[in-house]
């Protein structure tokens, strides 16, 4: 009887045990976390106060601290890593993060060297948002209008938007070649007639990522607001040069940058640059490459008193486009040219 209640309270020790063990590891899951150290030079440096430097070494480290969570969270072992590289993801990731206040900061190895340590995190909610999510969809459809061909291909579209209109309502109404973009890692089975109905059917599975999907809804909202208010504050003789700059349609862009070069003049310059810098964060989303680097070269040709105005903006973008470096080299060229002569 004695051994029997020992073996009993080993038991319930045991039990007790792995249960703290296996809570404390659970809520050490609950987010992914990194420390970073970043260091600079103060050699043939000048500042003009300590807390200059304080921000540099902040920013400078919260960005590595950003970049190394993201390849982890987002960019390993992801099939659509390239996809997911956009500078839009990329800054809707890096606000969810939570950086730790208390800063480090001490003089580095080297001489004159000093440097910041800090710590952020990511949470698990907002990993999973990166992660890809299964969705399967059966589908029929038939029309006598259209040949076999046409037939099949419409019928694996629709089972695709049909999906993804299960999956968030919100899509419906939205361009198809927008939302088909949204599906990864498409696959199809069970094509073929349906053999108690006169209809094409298809059995659909693909992947998507639920924080490419609010991006796109963002992305979506940002194009109407844009077209709502930014086109009223133009100049109406000024914004056909203006949009054709920015234009997606490579025929509309050829040639356009040097046409409204042609027009700028003292009086408009200001809005040129409004312009610009309101519509940067919707071309930003939509990943919009030819049309940054457009307003780059337009913004290039405007005044230092026009551009010091907006010199923070100017900065901001710079510092955004630089985290990534290799696909912005030319318009971070551009922005870089800029910066130097306000400096």
């Amino acid at each position: 009887m004695k051994r029997t209640t020992i073996n009993f309270f080993i038991v319930i020790f045991l039990a007790s045990f792995f249960l703290t063990v296996i809570q404390v590891q659970a809520q050490k899951s609950s987010h992914i976390e990194k420390t970073k150290t970043w260091c600079i030079s103060l050699i043939g440096k000048s500042f003009t106060d300590i807390s200059e430097i304080k921000n540099l070494l902040r920013d400078r480290a919260k960005n590595a601290v950003i970049d190394d969570l993201f390849s982890q969270v987002v960019l390993e072992d992801n099939q659509q890593s390239a996809s997911m590289q956009r500078v839009a993801l990329r800054q809707y990731f890096a606000k969810s993060m939570q950086i730790s206040k208390d800063l480090e900061y001490k003089n580095g190895s080297q001489f004159g060297e000093v440097c910041v340590t800090l710590q952020g995190h990511v949470s698990n909610e907002m990993i999973l948002q990166f992660r890809p999510f299964n969705i399967k969809k059966s589908y029929c459809f038939f029309d006598e209008n259209i040949t076999l061909k046409t037939l099949k291909l419409k019928t694996k579209q629709q089972a695709i938007l049909q999906a993804l209109y299960d999956y968030d309502e919100h899509l419906r109404g939205k361009k198809t070649e927008d939302l088909l973009g949204l599906a990864h890692n498409i696959a199809y089975e069970h094509a073929g007639f349906s053999p108690t109905a006169e209809k094409y059917c298809v059995d659909v599975s693909f992947d998507v990522f639920p924080a490419e999907i609010i991006l796109f809804k963002k992305q979506e909202m940002n194009r109407k607001l844009s077209m709502q208010t930014l086109e009223t504050v133009i100049p109406t003789d000024l914004f056909p040069y203006l949009a054709a700059t920015v234009s997606t349609k490579d025929t509309i862009r050829q040639g356009s940058v040097q046409r409204l070069i042609d027009k700028i003049t003292a009086n408009n310059q200001d809005d040129i640059l409004q312009f610009y810098l309101k519509r940067m964060d919707s071309m930003i989303s939509a990943n919009h490459q030819n049309g940054i680097y457009n307003a780059c070269v337009i913004m290039a040709n405007l005044e230092n008193r026009v551009l010091l105005t907006n010199k923070n903006k100017i900065k901001t973008l710079y510092d955004l486009l630089k985290q990534n470096e290799k696909q912005w080299t030319n318009t971070l060229a551009q922005l870089d040219g800029i910066l130097s002569r306000l400096n």
